[in-house]
C-alpha cells in the first residue's frame, strides 16, 4: 500500500473504540497534569507507562502521545490564571497570558492558548506524516557510522542546549552514559559494574530511572519548597472564549512562525518544547510590529509561543520513529514503551509495522483536534482538583509510582533503585543540575557504544571511516561545530566587552 492508503487505514484504526478511548483519556490526563501544580506532563507520561505493559503498542503510544500534547498545553492554564507556569516551556505563554488576564482578557487568553496549541500541533503532525516515510527510506541506507554520527549529534545537542553551564551538562551526560553501561555488554558479553549481582546483569531498568528522576524527584522538590510558594486560590471557575476563524486568520503570521520554529527545533534531539517556546517567542518579538507590547500582554507573543510548544511534539516524534533517537524527554519515555514491547523504533519500523506507524500518525492528528474540546472542558472544571493540598497529592503520586515500579518486574529491588533516583533527582533540581542530559545519556550512551564498536569491527579498527563517508562526516562536523560554538561565542563577547570598556575609558 502507498502512503495515502496507509493513512486511511491508520485513520480507521484510530477511530476504533479502544484507540479513541485511549486518546480521550490521555488528553484529559495530560491537560489536568499540566494544569495541576506539582504534576508535569513528563510526570504524567512516566506514571502511565507501567500500565501500558499489558496493552498493545498502538493504544499505548496513542495514550502517551495524547498525554504529551495535552500536558504541554495544560501548563498554560495555571500560567494564564495564576502566573504559575506548569512547566518551563509555559513561561513565555505565562508572561503574555497573565498580563492579558490582568487586563481583563482571561477568557480570550485561554481560548487563544487552546486554539494556537491545537493548530500548531495539528500542522506539525501533518509534517510528521509527510516527512517521516521518506526520511526513514533515506535512513535505511545508513550504516553504523551514520547512526553513530546521528547519536553523537543527539549527545552534543543536549549539552549545547543548556546555556547555563556546559560543564554541568557534560558531567550529567557522562554520568548517564556510565549508568547505561551497567550490565552485560552486548558486543563482547562481558559484565560491567554488576558487582556480582545477578539483578544488575540486565542493567538498570530505564522506566525505574525515569519514574525516580522525574516523578519522585519532582514531588520531593514540591513538598520541600511548598512553604516558599504563595497560596493563590482559585476565586472562580475560568471561562473560555475560543478564537473565531477570522481571528485565526488575523494571527496567521505568529501562528505559522511558531509552528515552523517549534517543528524544526522539536526535531533536534534534546531540544524539546522549552527551547522551542523561548526561541519562537524571541523570533516573534523581533519581527512583531508591536514589540513594545511583549511582556505587557501581546497577542502575537501568546499565539506564537502556544503554537510552538505543541508543534514541537510532531517534530520530536520524527527522529524517534525514523532513527530511533528520542527528540525530547517525553519521546524518551515513549522509546521505553517501544522497547518494553520488544520493538526497536527506527527506519525498519516502517517496513515491519507500517499500519501501526500510520495509526500513530492519524491518532496524533486527531488528538490535536480533540484537544480543543478537552482543553475547553478542563479549563472550566479543573479548579476543584486545584484545591487538593499538595501533601495529599504528593502522597498519592508516590504511592502510584511505587505500585507502578513494582508491577514492572515484581522485584522489590526496583523500589530501592527508584527511591535512589528519586533522591538524586531532588538534589539535581535543588542544585540546578540538568536532568535531560542524564536521561539521554542513559538512552543514547549504549546506542553510541554499539554503533561505534560495530563500525570499528566492520572497518578493521579504522577510525577514519567516520570521516570518509560523506553523511557521517557532515553530521560529525556539525556536531563538533555545535560543541565549540558556545566557547567561541563567549570569547568573542569577552573581546567585544573589553573593546567597549577600553573605548569608554578613552572617552
Amino acid at each position: 500500500m502507498n502512503g495515502l492508503e496507509l493513512f486511511w487505514v491508520g485513520l480507521a484504526n484510530a477511530f476504533s473504540p479502544l484507540n479513541f478511548l485511549m486518546m480521550l483519556t490521555g488528553l484529559v490526563i495530560g491537560v489536568l497534569a499540566g494544569a495541576l501544580p506539582g504534576i508535569t506532563m513528563l510526570n504524567a507520561i512516566v506514571l502511565v507507562l507501567p500500565f501500558t505493559y499489558s496493552m498493545d503498542i498502538v493504544p499505548s503510544l496513542l495514550l502517551m502521545t495524547a498525554v504529551y500534547g495535552g500536558g504541554i498545553f495544560g501548563g498554560s492554564i495555571t500560567g494564564i490564571l495564576f502566573n504559575i507556569p506548569g512547566d518551563p516551556m509555559n513561561v513565555p505563554a505565562t508572561w503574555e497570558g497573565y498580563a492579558l488576564h490582568r487586563k481583563g482578557h482571561v477568557a480570550k487568553a485561554l481560548g487563544v492558548a487552546i486554539m494556537a496549541s491545537a493548530l500548531g500541533g495539528f500542522l506539525s503532525c501533518l509534517v510528521m506524516t509527510l516527512v517521516s516515510p521518506p526520511f526513514a527510506r533515506v535512513a535505511l541506507s545508513f550504516s553504523a557510522t551514520e547512526y553513530y554520527a546521528v547519536v553523537f549529534l543527539g549527545l552534543v545537542s543536549v549539552v549545547v542546549i543548556n546555556t547555563r553551564s556546559v560543564a554541568s551538562s557534560l558531567v550529567c551526560l557522562f554520568l548517564g552514559m556510565l549508568l547505561g553501561t551497567i550490565g552485560i555488554d552486548d558486543t563482547f558479553g562481558s559484565a560491567r559494574f554488576t558487582f556480582n549481582s545477578r539483578l544488575l546483569e540486565t542493567g538498570i531498568n530505564f522506566t525505574i530511572v525515569l519514574i525516580g528522576l522525574f516523578a519522585i524527584g519532582e514531588v520531593l522538590e514540591q513538598l520541600c519548597e511548598r512553604d516558599k510558594i504563595p497560596d493563590q486560590g482559585l476565586k472562580e471557575r475560568p471561562k473560555v472564549s475560543l478564537m473565531t476563524p477570522r481571528e485565526v486568520w488575523a494571527f496567521k503570521g505568529p501562528l505559522l512562525r511558531g509552528f515552523g520554529s517549534g517543528t524544526m527545533i522539536g526535531m533536534i534531539p534534546g531540544a524539546g518544547a522549552t527551547v522551542a517556546s523561548f526561541v519562537s517567542y524571541g523570533i516573534e518579538r523581533q519581527v512583531s510590529r508591536k514589540p513594545e507590547e511583549f511582556g505587557k500582554g501581546s497577542w502575537d507573543g501568546l499565539n506564537a509561543t502556544s503554537s510552538a510548544i505543541n508543534a514541537s511534539t510532531g517534530g520530536a516524534m520524527i527522529p524517534l520513529l525514523t532513527l530511533g533517537i528520542p527528540g525530547s524527554g517525553a519521546t524518551a519515555v515513549m522509546m521505553g514503551a517501544f522497547l518494553m514491547h520488544g520493538i526497536q523504533p527506527g527506519p525498519l519500523l516502517f517496513d515491519k509495522a507500517p499500519e501501526s506507524v500510520y495509526t500513530i500518525f492519524a491518532g496524533m492528528i486527531l488528538c490535536n483536534l480533540i484537544m480543543i474540546l478537552a482543553g475547553w472542558v478542563c479549563s472550566k472544571f479543573f479548579s476543584e482538583l486545584m484545591r487538593v493540598p499538595e501533601t495529599i497529592m504528593g502522597a498519592f503520586i508516590i504511592v502510584f509510582c511505587f505500585v507502578g515500579a513494582y508491577a514492572l518486574r515484581n522485584d522489590t529491588s526496583d523500589l530501592w533503585y527508584m527511591a535512589f533516583f528519586g533522591v538524586l533527582g531532588y538534589f539535581m533540581r535543588r542544585y540546578r543540575l540538568p536532568i535531560p542530559p542524564l536521561v539521554l545519556g542513559i538512552i543514547l550512551g549504549p546506542l553510541a557504544e554499539r554503533y561505534f564498536l560495530t563500525a570499528m569491527i566492520a572497518s578493521n579498527n579504522d577510525v577514519s571511516v567516520f570521516f570518509t563517508r560523506p553523511v557521517s562526516a557532515g553530521i560529525l562536523l556539525v556536531s563538533i561545530g555545535m560543541l565549540f560554538w558556545p566557547l567561541l561565542q563567549a570569547r568573542m563577547n569577552r573581546r567585544k566587552a573589553a573593546v567597549q570598556a577600553a573605548d569608554g575609558a578613552v572617552s
